[in-house]
């Protein structure tokens, strides 16, 4: 039902809380206005974007009978609805410095609201665009967490969110495709329409770049030119020479996401980037075992001293 590695990992939501509030550069990302402005875009999408996923989920979750996967569409679920939540608490952030990408957020919702109900707003051709769209943040995320030197000049809170959300993506990126293929089961289609998302994506991320410029009243000068350049296609670690041939595995017959084997990035992340005093989840279940303990205390010292429990 499920390949055999993404059976094995567990997908849970880490609920995290990111201090946006130390953010305090208008362009975070080392002072360049594209890089800000490409890193402001994308999260402005994410909110409405995920919210569009899981529903497309949601839409085959009763046509789902394997324990395993069931468990694997909670946990996509609940990591994509958290990360929703930080993302919009990012936007604000980022509007609050000058870059409304709350703006943008509302822009898609709208978008989208409209897109769901158009008669082609099918749920095999929803469920394709977010395997479509599920490919791409995997593999941009495996990209970032291996080439970590390409974040380097972004803010260190915007870092551990990225770095966060990446993690998360790669532990749930086979789910939406295993659901279509046990639903619907037409790859040919999954590749088609990964051809239109990514041009759809690319557009709407380069028109809301321009948007979010627009409205900072900044023009990008010739080293902010340079940066991005250098950050998109650097042989060494720009974005698309690093997911380039991850992109187009997608379209080899028989392909699965875990075809990719790079869970090793998860424990990877989690002894080396993550920060648990970030970690909400962790810290309520320390205070919780924490007051168990307290609790078990209080009562060995009643039994001790002979007074009823």
């Amino acid at each position: 039902m499920t390949h055999s590695l993404g059976g094995k990992l567990e997908i849970k939501p880490r609920h995290m809380s990111f201090p946006f509030n130390e953010v305090k550069d208008k362009f975070f990302f080392g002072g360049n206005s594209l890089l800000t402005v490409f890193a402001g875009a994308l999260s402005s999408t994410f909110p409405p974007g995920e919210a569009e996923f899981i529903e497309s989920v949601r839409n085959y979750r009763d046509q789902v009978k394997d324990e395993t996967l069931k468990q694997q569409i909670k946990g996509f679920i609940g990591q994509e609805g958290h990360h929703s939540h930080q993302h919009k608490q990012a936007n604000v952030a980022l509007t609050e410095l000058g870059i409304d990408a709350v703006r943008l957020e509302k822009h898609l919702e709208k978008d989208i609201k409209k897109f769901t109900k158009r008669k082609y707003a099918t749920p095999k051709f929803r469920l394709a665009m977010t395997v479509g769209m599920e490919h791409l943040t995997a593999i941009m995320a495996e990209h970032v967490l291996t080439t970590p030197k390409s974040l380097g000049p972004l803010d260190e809170t915007v870092q551990e969110l990225l770095y966060w959300h990446a993690v998360e993506e790669i532990e749930h990126k086979a789910v939406a495709f295993d659901v279509y293929m046990l639903c619907e089961n037409d790859q040919k289609y999954l590749r088609r329409i990964l051809r239109l998302v990514s041009v759809l994506f690319s557009i709407r991320i380069a028109c809301y770049m321009v948007a979010l410029l627009f409205w900072a009243r900044k023009m990008p000068s010739w080293k902010d030119v340079k940066g991005f350049y250098s950050f998109m296609f650097n042989k060494k670690v720009g974005l698309i020479p690093g997911i380039r041939s991850n992109y187009k595995d997608y379209f080899k017959e028989g392909f699965h996401p875990w075809d990719h084997a790079n869970q090793d990035l998860v424990d990877m992340w989690k002894e080396k980037m993550y920060h648990p005093e970030h970690d909400l989840g962790l810290q309520r279940a320390n205070a919780k075992a924490k007051k168990a303990a307290e609790a078990q205390q209080e009562e060995n010292k009643r039994l001790n001293d002979g007074l009823p429990v």
